[in-house]
Protein backbone atom coordinates (compact mmCIF):
# COMPACT_ATOMS: atom_id res chain seq x y z
CA UNK A 1 0.00 0.00 0.00
CA UNK A 2 1.44 3.35 -1.05
CA UNK A 3 0.97 6.59 0.85
CA UNK A 4 0.45 10.01 -0.71
CA UNK A 5 3.82 11.20 0.64
CA UNK A 6 5.53 8.30 -1.13
CA UNK A 7 4.06 8.79 -4.61
CA UNK A 8 2.87 12.40 -4.88
CA UNK A 9 6.20 13.80 -6.13
CA UNK A 10 7.45 10.65 -7.85
CA UNK A 11 6.15 11.41 -11.36
CA UNK A 12 7.63 13.91 -13.81
CA UNK A 13 4.46 14.45 -15.86
CA UNK A 14 1.83 14.34 -13.08
CA UNK A 15 1.35 16.96 -10.39
CA UNK A 16 -0.80 15.82 -7.46
CA UNK A 17 -2.55 17.44 -4.57
CA UNK A 18 -5.10 15.98 -2.19
CA UNK A 19 -7.60 17.55 0.19
CA UNK A 20 -10.21 15.69 2.22
CA UNK A 21 -9.81 12.49 0.18
CA UNK A 22 -10.10 14.28 -3.18
CA UNK A 23 -6.99 13.71 -5.29
CA UNK A 24 -6.37 16.01 -8.24
CA UNK A 25 -3.93 14.72 -10.84
CA UNK A 26 -2.74 17.36 -13.31
CA UNK A 27 -1.03 15.96 -16.42
CA UNK A 28 1.67 18.16 -17.94
CA UNK A 29 4.97 18.41 -19.78
CA UNK A 30 7.28 21.01 -18.23
CA UNK A 31 4.21 22.72 -16.68
CA UNK A 32 2.54 23.09 -20.10
CA UNK A 33 0.11 20.83 -22.00
CA UNK A 34 0.92 17.14 -21.85
CA UNK A 35 2.90 15.86 -24.84
CA UNK A 36 2.41 12.12 -25.20
CA UNK A 37 5.56 10.06 -25.27
CA UNK A 38 7.42 7.32 -23.47
CA UNK A 39 7.61 9.07 -20.09
CA UNK A 40 3.87 9.74 -19.70
CA UNK A 41 2.96 6.25 -20.93
CA UNK A 42 5.32 4.64 -18.45
CA UNK A 43 4.25 6.90 -15.59
CA UNK A 44 0.53 6.42 -16.24
CA UNK A 45 0.93 2.65 -16.04
CA UNK A 46 2.53 3.06 -12.60
CA UNK A 47 0.61 5.97 -11.06
CA UNK A 48 -2.74 4.20 -11.03
CA UNK A 49 -1.21 1.30 -9.08
CA UNK A 50 0.01 3.79 -6.45
CA UNK A 51 -3.17 5.88 -6.39
CA UNK A 52 -5.42 2.82 -6.33
CA UNK A 53 -3.62 1.23 -3.40
CA UNK A 54 -4.01 4.32 -1.18
CA UNK A 55 -7.25 4.02 0.84
CA UNK A 56 -7.16 7.77 1.58
CA UNK A 57 -8.15 8.53 -2.04
CA UNK A 58 -11.93 8.69 -2.32
CA UNK A 59 -12.35 10.75 -5.51
CA UNK A 60 -9.85 11.32 -8.33
CA UNK A 61 -10.01 14.34 -10.63
CA UNK A 62 -7.83 14.15 -13.75
CA UNK A 63 -7.05 17.39 -15.52
CA UNK A 64 -4.45 18.98 -17.77
CA UNK A 65 -2.33 22.11 -17.89
CA UNK A 66 -2.75 24.90 -20.41
CA UNK A 67 -5.60 25.42 -22.83
CA UNK A 68 -5.97 21.74 -23.78
CA UNK A 69 -6.28 18.57 -21.69
CA UNK A 70 -3.66 16.64 -23.62
CA UNK A 71 -1.33 18.08 -26.19
CA UNK A 72 0.12 16.60 -29.38
CA UNK A 73 2.33 13.53 -29.43
CA UNK A 74 5.76 14.20 -28.02
CA UNK A 75 9.00 12.39 -28.72
CA UNK A 76 8.52 8.67 -28.32
CA UNK A 77 11.16 6.14 -29.15
CA UNK A 78 10.22 2.65 -30.24
CA UNK A 79 11.70 0.96 -27.17
CA UNK A 80 9.55 2.82 -24.62
CA UNK A 81 6.38 2.27 -26.66
CA UNK A 82 7.13 -1.43 -27.00
CA UNK A 83 7.84 -1.67 -23.25
CA UNK A 84 4.52 0.00 -22.43
CA UNK A 85 2.60 -2.21 -24.84
CA UNK A 86 4.29 -5.31 -23.43
CA UNK A 87 3.47 -4.42 -19.79
CA UNK A 88 -0.11 -3.27 -20.43
CA UNK A 89 -1.82 -6.68 -20.29
CA UNK A 90 0.09 -7.61 -17.10
CA UNK A 91 -1.00 -4.40 -15.39
CA UNK A 92 -4.61 -5.04 -16.38
CA UNK A 93 -4.45 -8.57 -14.96
CA UNK A 94 -4.86 -10.43 -18.22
Amino acid sequence: MASFDQYSTKYKSIHMERRNGILQMTFHTDDGPLNWGGVPHTEFSQVFVDVGSDPENRIIIMTGTGDIFSGPPGDCDRRSKTHTQRRGPDLLGR
